[in-house]
């Protein structure tokens, strides 16, 4: 049935990180169900900078299935976080959705 659509949605798409100590845990899993009635394919999960290191299943989710998309931050760059992570897919109503990240590396107190 060429009917079957896939419907993208996330558990959030953004994430702000607070302030996090440097080399802290930067890591954060963004949720991405599957809400249509034909199967998902994230063709790319693309980080802004090589700061962000993204990992996601090249698998299709399945209707009313999910996966995650796990994105570790390099947090031993003191500063402020803002990066974006952009997930294309195969929903044609939002081929493209946007996931931010923000948030402030602190120095690590002595």
């Amino acid at each position: 049935n060429s009917l079957q659509k896939p419907k993208i949605s996330f558990d959030k798409t953004f994430y702000d990180y607070g302030n996090v100590e440097q080399g802290g845990n930067g890591e954060v899993v963004f949720t991405v169900k599957n809400e249509g009635d034909g199967n998902l394919v994230l063709s790319s999960v693309l980080a802004s900078c090589g700061c962000t290191v993204v990992e996601y299943s090249k698998e299709a989710i399945e209707p009313k299935q999910s996966s995650e998309i796990k994105v570790k931050y390099n947090t031993n760059i003191v500063g402020e976080i803002k990066r974006s992570i952009t997930v294309t897919c195969n929903d044609e109503n939002h081929p493209r959705t946007v996931l931010l990240l923000i948030g402030n590396v602190v120095l690590k107190k002595k």
